[in-house]
């Protein structure tokens, strides 16, 4: 976490960030001290990846004590507040753009109504859990710079941004319900500008200008018609285009992964295993052999 003027206290030991768009991630690791009260202009929500013992205290009298592994709490937008903490402690904290929440208010269906993050903690929160430990995961990874991460984050994102609307606002909204899917012109619209542009770093906005739709409601839409949410549909492209490649060209297998959009070596190798069983290398000799 850093203060507004971007220094830290003593208690932090170590910290690694990582941002796609909309959202961002810091993980933390402190020892003993206090944070000076400070803000975040995002909407942050901490998961304890550990036991936190001390105290999380923000403007407004909200106040929270020592979590367990798993707890959440959030603070919004630009309200200050500061933290004791009493001994190792490990956390990450999410960082939502206010405009993400703000859209997926629009998309409940009242725009007349206005819906206030206020600061909350809970000792357990499967879904802030779930979406966190697979930022984390992507972070550990590395592929902050690849294409599908992106979308792939960007989807959480608006996983997150739904929840806190749902659950951690003073209204409580229920975003509305879109009946049927995207109609088949429309799909076929998004299918074929994802073949024309697989190897670019597409985001979850491209793909849902495609179809004329709010992100929230692309995301949705795009599973029900397809079975497969937009970023698991790009890793399948991907590697069946690398497949291709493979095979009908004598490509170096670094140069299959630059042009099927994997941002390195490793984290083709790894995704194409996943999907196919093999290596590149390996399906590259099977195919020729």
């Amino acid at each position: 976490m850093s203060t507004t003027d971007g220094h830290l206290s003593s208690p932090l030991v170590e910290k690694r960030s990582a941002a796609w768009g909309a959202v961002r991630v810091d993980h933390c690791r402190f020892g003993e001290g206090q944070l000076p009260e400070h803000s975040h202009p995002e909407h942050m929500l901490l998961l304890a990846l550990s036991r936190c013992s001390g105290e999380l205290s923000a403007a407004g009298g909200f106040r929270t004590r020592a979590q367990v592994r798993g707890g959440v709490c959030v603070v919004p937008s630009g309200q200050p507040f500061t933290a004791r903490l009493g001994g190792d402690t490990e956390c990450l904290a999410i960082y939502l753009d206010p405009a993400l929440v703000a859209r997926a208010a629009r998309d409940a269906g009242d725009a007349g109504r206005r819906f206030e993050v206020v600061a909350r903690s809970k000792p357990r929160d499967p879904v802030v859990s779930r979406v966190g430990l697979a930022l984390l995961a992507e972070m550990r990874e590395g592929a902050a710079r690849d294409g599908v991460a992106r979308l792939y984050a960007e989807s959480l994102a608006n996983v997150l941004a739904v929840h806190v609307l749902r659950h951690y606002t003073a209204d409580g909204a229920e975003p509305r319900r879109f009946a049927g899917g995207l109609s088949g012109p429309t799909l076929r619209r998004v299918l074929s500008y994802i073949a024309d542009n697989h190897e670019r770093d597409l985001s979850l906005e491209d793909l849902a200008g495609e179809a004329a739709m709010s992100t929230f409601h692309f995301a949705r839409q795009f599973k029900r018609a397809t079975g497969t949410t937009p970023h698991q549909h790009l890793l399948k492209f991907r590697v069946e285009r690398a497949k291709e490649l493979l095979v009908e060209s004598h490509l170096p297998l670094a140069e299959v992964g630059l042009r099927t959009g994997f941002s390195h070596q490793s984290h083709f190798t790894r995704l194409f295993r996943r999907y196919t069983g093999t290596t590149p290398l390996g399906y590259r000799s099977r195919a020729r052999a």
